[in-house]
């Protein structure tokens, strides 16, 4: 988990619960599972970058792409890291980029890179559906700047 990892502003690592239900017929999580995991982390980057509470009412954001490089499967009694961070802004848009870390039986000296995962969001208008420029404290937050 020391490899470098590029994003602009706050990094958060996120702790996936892996439980039974996220096996498949292999005995591994299933591939489709990880874009759960995904929004799992990006709410707690969010939470941890974002300065107010998140008021969906006012300000929301929608998945408009999400894709993942599977590079490690992911075990019973592993435990799974996501690394999460903001790898670009645009007006409306905000790239997410993540890895994950796999821990093969819990280990933390037997760790591997399972994933890479992106997705970008874009930022909503609640009040009047539609697609806004991303709000001015979060574009502060998430750049660092």
């Amino acid at each position: 988990m020391d490899q470098p990892f590029e994003a602009m502003g706050p990094v958060v690592d996120y702790e996936v619960s892996i439980r039974y239900s996220d096996m498949d017929l292999f005995g591994h999580v299933n591939n489709a599972k990880y874009f759960s995991f995904l929004e799992e982390a990006r709410i707690a980057w969010f939470e941890a970058c974002i300065p107010e509470k998140w008021d969906f009412e006012k300000h929301g954001v929608l998945v408009a792409r999400n894709e993942m490089d599977y590079l490690k499967p992911v075990n019973p009694g592993d435990r799974l890291i996501i690394r999460v961070g903001a790898s670009g802004m645009g007006n409306s848009s905000i790239h997410v980029r993540y890895e994950g870390f796999v821990l093969r039986g819990g280990d933390e000296h037997a760790v591997g890179l399972a994933f890479r995962g992106a997705t970008t969001l874009v930022s909503w208008d609640t009040v009047a559906g539609k697609v806004c420029r991303v709000h001015e404290p979060w574009r502060k937050a998430i750049t660092g700047s």
